[in-house]
């Protein structure tokens, strides 16, 4: 069985208005909050890379963006890069694989590996996105911050 819903950070609570005194743990772990954004891994493909720029400048306007969360972001950044390579993959080359006997009759059509591959990597960047806030139901859980920078740069 399972212990319910997992615990929403007070952070996340004073966003939400929801930060009533019982529902605060008075002794929750503090992590560094990053002043500036870091490069983008090298081991992330071109989109993954954009993506990675786009999350971190996101979460830095809002003040949520923590040493300690870097390697969540790196991944779903990565997951996305790889759904987009797969995705960009299957336009050009197709979805489906065909295959034929020696007299030319198809015997049997799948689905090429890559979309499995993209179904996959979407699948897992939706749930580290959501951890994140950066999915549209995700986002209606948190209420906007007071101080907030929209300028985007990249």
């Amino acid at each position: 069985m399972g212990k319910g819903r997992p615990k929403k950070p007070t952070r996340l609570k004073q966003l939400a208005g929801t930060d009533q005194p019982c529902r605060i743990n008075p002794n929750e772990m503090q992590v560094s909050l990053l002043a500036n954004i870091p490069d983008a891994p090298m081991s992330l493909n071109d989109f993954g890379q954009k993506e990675y720029n786009i999350v971190c400048t996101e979460l830095h306007s809002k003040k949520m963006l923590h040493l300690v969360d870097l390697a969540l972001v790196s991944s779903y950044a990565n997951e996305m890069g790889i759904y987009i390579e797969m995705e960009n993959k299957l336009k050009t080359n197709g979805r489906i694989d065909e295959f034929y006997n020696e007299d030319g009759q198809l015997i049997r059509r799948t689905y090429k590996p890559e979309q499995k591959i993209a179904t996959d990597s979407l699948n897992k960047a939706l749930k580290i996105a959501c951890q994140f806030g950066l999915t549209p139901s995700a986002r209606t859980r948190i209420s906007q911050p007071e101080i907030i920078d929209n300028t985007f740069k990249l």
